[in-house]
């Protein structure tokens, strides 16, 4: 047996934090404090983009992303490329123009649909004005149409 104490005390580092580095001043995941936040809008340090679902933060610098190069550089550990920045604004502006060459509703002249069907005249129709007149027998009326697609509603089960 040795004749020293079974333990030797433990050295405390400066500040109480027990590691030997001092603790970050931001977690990953965590925002940056407000002093840091830019003014104005805000917009995507890697793509440029003003609007996402979600904004999310670089984990090594703490800039500002968006949805999509958050989730690409969370996985990845490295930043969305530029051919999958590009292919991403090319899906926005065809969406944004409707493409007027494709298919058309004949009945509430749409360009956008998840399904296209045919009525009981044999007409193009989109999703919406095929089934409201499946299930009601009459048109759709035109005050209902909306410009955007909207996706179903996911109901939580408890």
């Amino acid at each position: 047996m040795s004749a020293g104490p079974p333990f030797a005390p433990q050295q405390q580092q400066p500040n109480n934090y027990p590691y030997a580095a001092a603790p970050p001043a931001t977690y990953p995941g965590q925002y940056a404090p407000s002093h840091e936040v830019p003014e104005g809008p805000k917009q995507c340090y890697n793509c440029g983009r003003t609007s996402t679902p979600l904004w999310r933060r670089d984990p090594s610098t703490q800039q500002v992303l968006c949805n999509a190069c958050g989730l690409y550089v969370q996985q990845r550990r490295e930043p969305r490329p530029q051919i999958l920045i590009d292919a991403d604004n090319d899906d926005d502006e065809s969406e944004s123009e409707g493409d007027p060459g494709g298919p058309e509703c004949s009945h509430c002249h749409t360009h956008q649909t998840s399904v296209w069907r045919r009525n009981k005249e044999g007409e193009q129709v989109c999703n919406a004005c095929g089934v409201y007149q499946r299930l009601r027998g009459k048109p759709r009326p035109l005050e209902l149409g909306g410009k955007k697609i909207k996706p179903r509603a996911r109901h939580s089960q408890t």
